[in-house]
């Protein structure tokens, strides 16, 4: 199903406006943060994981409103996928980001990325999340808080 611009424009601003996950965890089994070199914006991803998936994510971002919103679609994707599968995506977003990744089939929220590779001035942003979860998820047994 493909979203017309006006529902996927809906579906950032209800997204920015009520990010999922973007509070600090009790408890996580690592984080990092990601600065962007660009905008000075930055996002800080923290996971629990349990039995290598993803049992709890956090992504708190001091940034724009797509930046949030981004990162909001991010937790409610990733939230109990297995971290090999997480950075399956971190992968893709990142090839799909420099041009490498044409059409990509996303279903959910996460179709919103389609319509974005035609605002190329705010891929900053809108892989600002994914940056950082590939920050964290390079040093998955790093052991920060629990």
């Amino acid at each position: 199903m493909k979203l017309d611009d006006g529902l996927l424009r809906e579906i950032l601003e209800e997204h920015a406006k009520n990010p999922y996950n973007n509070q600090k965890l009790d408890s996580f089994s690592c984080e990092k943060e990601y600065l962007s070199a660009n905008t000075g914006n930055t996002c800080k991803v923290q996971l629990k994981i349990e039995n290598h998936c993803i049992a709890q994510i956090s992504a708190q971002v001091n940034g724009s409103a797509l930046a949030k919103a981004c990162a909001s679609i991010m937790c409610g994707e990733l939230e109990g996928l297995a971290t090999a599968e997480a950075q399956q995506w971190v992968v893709q977003i990142k090839q799909w980001a420099m041009g490498q990744l044409h059409d990509p089939i996303w279903e959910g929220d996460m179709q919103v990325y389609q319509s974005l590779v035609h605002y190329p001035e705010r891929m900053d942003c809108a892989t600002l999340c994914w940056r950082a979860l590939g920050l964290v998820l390079a040093m998955p047994n790093q052991k920060e808080n629990d």
